[in-house]
Order: structure tokens, then sequence, then C-alpha cells
């Protein structure tokens, strides 16, 4: 099809996403997905994505709410949390989608960012782009509707923020660091850290938190010997299709 790109069945989007890439090896996927869908519907299709590392760049966008279907409890949603399907509060403590990525066998890239840094947001999502695996990022954002005030402690005051930094990770700008002066260096290579790093309660960190290129892709494991043309395709269908036929009086199939 000549698009830029569809939406696919809610909770589905990641497995539509792998069979674009395993197709098309040769496009640049990416994965718009939420808290809801990813982490409740879609989470099988998550956990195996990570675990199969096909070269795609997932970007949760993970607001602890149902949004979009106005305001259900979804997976990340805070313990206390009131919406129209706990009226007297959310009673499980969420997951954490960081610390759930970073537990799968094969995860390649993980990544934490605040939507209301635009800068840092681009940054990662640049780096997240370059690397050849599956990539995820968790990008926490705001519902304007129904959680905006959901993050404003980090927002309003910058040291409620950890900066994640290192050489082959997330390298902050000026204008950036003078802002958010909080900050540690943490090498990316380092799983065991990464998931310390992740389960932090205390303050937000950001930035890359685990990254190794080194994780086979699944496309690569099962590339085709050859990828037939549309064409081909269609020969292939319509001599298939060719065998049989629908008899006008009986409706019965006729091969």
């Amino acid at each position: 099809m000549g698009t830029y790109g569809f939406h696919g069945l809610h909770g589905r989007a990641i497995a539509t996403a792998q069979g674009v890439k395993m197709r098309r090896p040769d496009l640049h996927v990416f994965v718009n997905t939420g808290d809801g869908d990813c982490c409740s519907i879609g989470t099988a299709h998550w956990i195996h994505a990570i675990r199969m590392n096909m070269d795609i760049t997932v970007m949760l966008h993970d607001n602890s709410v149902y949004g979009l279907t106005k305001m259900q409890v979804s997976p990340t949603s805070p313990v206390g949390l009131r919406t129209n399907t706990t009226p007297r509060g959310a009673y499980l403590k969420p997951i954490n989608p960081l610390v759930t990525t970073l537990g799968v066998v094969n995860v390649s890239f993980a990544a934490q960012v605040g939507e209301w840094i635009p800068d840092l947001l681009y940054d990662v999502i640049n780096k997240a782009y370059h690397h050849k695996g599956f990539s995820f990022i968790r990008i926490l954002q705001r519902c304007p509707h129904f959680m905006d005030n959901f993050f404003q402690d980090a927002i309003s005051n910058p040291n409620n923020v950890l900066l994640l930094t290192h050489k082959d990770g997330l390298k902050v700008g000026d204008t950036i660091g003078k802002l958010y002066k909080n900050q540690m260096e943490h090498d990316p290579s380092d799983i065991h850290r990464a998931r310390e790093l992740a389960s932090m309660e205390d303050k937000i960190p950001m930035g890359i938190f685990y990254r190794n290129d080194s994780i086979p892709r699944y496309e690569d494991i099962r590339k085709p010997r050859h990828i037939n043309s549309a064409e081909q395709i269609d020969r292939t269908l319509t001599k298939a299709f060719d065998k049989f036929g629908i008899s006008p009086v009986t409706s019965e199939v006729v091969k």
C-alpha cells in the first residue's frame, strides 16, 4: 500500500509493525502505543516483541489512564486514582513498563523521558532510531483532560528529575544542563544498574537505561532467501484461485 502509516487494532500495534518490518526490512518502522493497550490487551505482543528484537522503535505514551475511552483505570494508574472503573480509587500498585522491559530476555534498548522536555525527548527518539534492534521508549505523558497535573512535581521542580548521562548514552546540552542539574553518569551497557535505576521512586530518572547492539534481530534470523514482488504474489494467488469456481445454479464450490 502506498501510505506512510496506518492504525492497527487496539493493543496490536506492535504485532502489526513486526509484520511490516518482516515484509519490508528496508523501512524505518515506528510504533505509537499507550499504557492501556500496550500494558494490558497488548502485553503478550509487547513481551515477545522484546524477545524477538526486531528493528523497530516503540514509543509508549504513558499517561496512566485510559484517556481516549473516557477515564478508566490502566495498568500504570497509581494506587488511589479515582476513575470511572475505580470510583473508590485504584487498588493495585501499577506496573513499571521500563522495569518490565528490562526483565525480558534479549532486551536491547530501553529509555525513559518526559514529554515536557522536548529537546530531551528528541534526543532519546533519535538514539532509539539509530539503534539496530527493538527500541523501547517510555514517554511520561500528561493527559490534558484527566491527568493534567500528574507530573506537576517534576515539572515545577527540576530537582525531582535525574538525568542519566554517558558518552555512549545521552549527552545533555548546556540549556538542559542548566535547568536539570541533577545528573548521574550511567553506563548503558550495565543492565543490572539499569534495572536498579528504573525502579527508583524518589526521583524520576530519564535517559538511556540500556543499550546492546549485539543482540540478534529476528528479521535477520528468519530472513527469506528471496522476497517476492507484488506481481509474483498476484500470479500465485490467481493460479490458486483459478483451480476453483462457484456454480451459478447450486452455489457449490466446483473444482
